[in-house]
């Protein structure tokens, strides 16, 4: 595991800031929205999972980009909710959030892909997809943007791990994946709960998803907890989700995905 004692540090400090009777009557998603706010301002930082050598966990508190934005504060939301305390349990549930199945097992392992991730933390009970019910279309779109981009990603030089990539972006061709348009996000609002996972879908060819946060009810109105490329740091959006969609044509609409509680021991 890579980590620092500052990581630690934030860790133990976002820990004692949720009082255990908060943490008794909410939500995991509610949990994850209240350690998000706590969060916000830290300074944004993408590529922070990329390093060379071996595939290690790495715990990044210090700097955000949004997908591990997602992973920590539904990590220590969950953390939280079953009681426990240890930076050990953090880490052993972010890595199982992280990884297909669970198990650091290389590069290839890592949920790359935020629609393999939804499928992956689905089907470990970690989430439940919303999308389709609440309106989503099939998008039949082929999803190869690593391979086909492989000079981005430095691991991918290695030929063992480019191949097995291509695998993973294969059988993710096989499933049925849903799509909520833009044109429908803002009359599902009201069906959009507080700490709710937003994956914002990608118009770049064989891209899924291109930007996710939290969803956070301001004024009546569902807006975006998230760390923003723009701002360079953890912010809610000064925008409603659907006008945040609005402002650019990259952004073809979402995928929506409920955290669920941990099971009781």
């Amino acid at each position: 595991m890579i980590c620092t004692s500052q990581d630690r540090r934030i860790f133990a400090s976002l820990l004692h800031a949720v009082p255990r009777w908060s943490a008794s009557r909410q939500s995991v998603g509610e949990l994850a929205v209240e350690i998000g706010t706590r969060l916000l301002g830290t300074p944004y930082a993408a590529g922070t999972l990329e390093r060379s050598g071996p595939e290690e966990l790495v715990v990044n508190l210090r700097r955000l980009d949004c997908f591990t934005l997602v992973e920590n504060v539904l990590a220590l939301a969950r953390l939280i909710r079953s009681g426990k305390s240890a930076f050990e349990e953090y880490a052993a549930e972010l890595a199982r959030i992280r990884y297909r199945r669970g198990v650091l097992a290389g590069y290839a392992s890592r949920l790359h892909y935020f629609s393999d991730w939804i499928f992956d933390n689905q089907r470990k009970g970690i989430v439940k997809s919303l999308t389709r019910a609440l309106g989503g279309e099939p998008c039949p779109k082929k999803i190869d943007f690593m391979t086909r981009n492989a000079d981005r990603y430095p691991a991918l030089g290695d030929r063992a791990i480019f191949r097995q990539m291509k695998v993973v972006e294969k059988r993710m061709r096989r499933r049925v994946r849903f799509r909520l348009p833009r044109r429908f996000v803002k009359p599902a609002d009201a069906r959009i709960a507080d700490g709710d996972l937003i994956a914002v879908t990608a118009a770049a060819e064989g891209l899924d998803v291109m930007h996710a946060g939290l969803a956070v009810r301001v004024q009546g109105r569902i807006r975006l907890l998230h760390a923003s490329t723009t701002a360079r740091k953890v912010v809610v959006s000064t925008e409603t989700l659907d006008r945040y969609l609005a402002g650019s044509d990259s952004r073809t609409g979402i995928l929506v995905a409920r955290a669920l509680d941990p099971a009781k021991p």
